[in-house]
């Protein structure tokens, strides 16, 4: 990361994001009319599968939602630094633990921030 170009400087996400999150714990289920629970194992190959996601059993804070540029990335396990970034939300959805949300502030551009967590430059850190 040392090639960086003119006027550039490197920064942590922590400089550059309006918020980091961690989980809403819950238990999910298949049914009911709460907000979808996005876990790890929803993510796969850089895609969810919305109509698989299951579905919270408690009332989730607000805080929790998910929004579109939204970049959620797991915190611990053999997937530790797997990331994906929320294009859409088809309908209300949360993350579930394991996993950190991060909301960048408005002069930055997820996806341009999404495409470095999948550089070795990224791996190498994680």
């Amino acid at each position: 990361m040392n090639d960086l170009p003119s006027g550039w400087t490197p920064a942590r996400l922590g400089d550059i994001a309006h918020d980091i999150a961690y989980d809403f714990t819950t238990a999910s289920t298949t049914s009911g009319n709460q907000p979808k629970l996005l876990r790890i194992t929803d993510i796969q190959e850089g895609t969810v599968n919305w109509n698989t996601v299951p579905r919270c059993t408690d009332e989730p804070d607000e805080r929790t939602l998910l929004n579109s540029g939204d970049i959620v990335i797991a915190r611990t396990g053999a997937t530790t630094g797997k990331s994906y970034l929320i294009d859409t939300v088809p309908e209300k959805a949360v993350f579930a633990s394991y996993l950190i949300r991060v909301r960048l502030g408005g002069q930055f551009e997820p996806r341009y921030v999404w495409a470095f967590m999948q550089s070795s430059d990224y791996w190498s850190q994680i």
